[in-house]
């Protein structure tokens, strides 16, 4: 600041270091200040909201057009995928995921069905199996299923076991896409895993939960798979990184709001594609 600024307002300065005068100001304009900051945020999200409500779909991204029976998501934040932005750290994997071809696709705690559908609306000769133990979750995800058109193909159901995975693939060239929150221990072992030889699987890991399923999945499929582990990033980097449309007028707070996942720890995916080339 200028000399001459920081002259006058020497005085000010000084009287801001004691209690007796900080202290009035403190209860009253800054709490007052901030208490309009959050109600100004809330604002700007309920306004958000009302527009999603207008057109319930997903407005940008990988599966951009996919409509919802309502806004509602099971197990995970629905706004980030309204928006587009959901696990965008995935982005390049669905790069590759979308030039490839698949005889059928699987999805593994598959919730309202944001990757089941969309998916099916992705590779349309495609047959998809949809798992959740959610009976919600496979409610809304029937209700999307046939807003999309896409019913007589996205068959869902609840629990899955690895044998009963391991029927379901039949060593066929499949896309998993599997987050079950620390399930996958279970779900893949050393009796089954050679079902899936052919197939991609994207893995969400839980660790924070069981730990060292990582561990466990990256040697267990070593012998057929290549492994890429991709991490996710934190809220408050999602309100620094993610783009939409919708929410590029927010103002930071709201924008943290608007994208976040409410990951409890940085997650891992595993991303496995066959040795062999299929």
């Amino acid at each position: 600041m200028h000399p001459l600024i920081d002259k006058i307002l020497l005085p000010l300065d000084r009287a801001l270091t004691v209690n007796i005068i900080w202290r009035p100001i403190e209860a009253t304009l800054i709490r007052f200040s901030r208490g309009l900051r959050r109600r100004r945020t809330r604002m700007q999200i309920e306004h958000l909201m009302e527009k999603l409500r207008k057109q319930p779909e997903v407005r940008q991204g990988r599966f951009a057009g996919m409509r919802y029976a309502a806004i509602e998501a099971t197990c995970s934040a629905v706004i980030p995928k309204l928006l587009g932005t959901y696990e965008s750290e995935l982005d390049s994997v669905f790069e590759r995921v979308f030039a490839n071809a698949y005889e059928q696709v699987v999805d593994i705690g598959c919730a309202e069905g944001y990757y089941a559908i969309g998916l099916a609306l992705q590779f349309p000769g495609c047959h998809v199996y949809a798992f959740d133990t959610d009976f919600r979750a496979q409610e809304l995800c029937r209700k999307n299923a046939r807003l999309n058109k896409v019913e007589d193909r996205v068959a869902v159901a609840g629990e899955v076991t690895a044998e009963k995975l391991a029927d379901t693939i039949q060593e066929r060239r499949c896309l998993i896409v599997c987050d079950c929150e620390g399930f996958e221990r279970n779900l893949f072992n050393h009796k089954t895993v050679g079902e899936f030889y052919k197939s991609d699987l994207l893995i969400e890991t839980h660790d924070f939960i069981r730990d060292g399923i990582s561990k466990y999945l990256i040697g267990l499929f070593a012998n057929t798979h290549q492994v890429q582990v991709l991490h996710s990033i934190d809220d408050l980097q999602k309100a620094h990184t993610y783009e939409s449309d919708l929410a590029s007028n927010l103002d930071f707070e709201a924008k943290q709001l608007a994208y976040a996942e409410g990951r409890p720890v940085i997650m891992e995916w595993l991303f496995l594609t066959p040795h062999l080339n299929i």
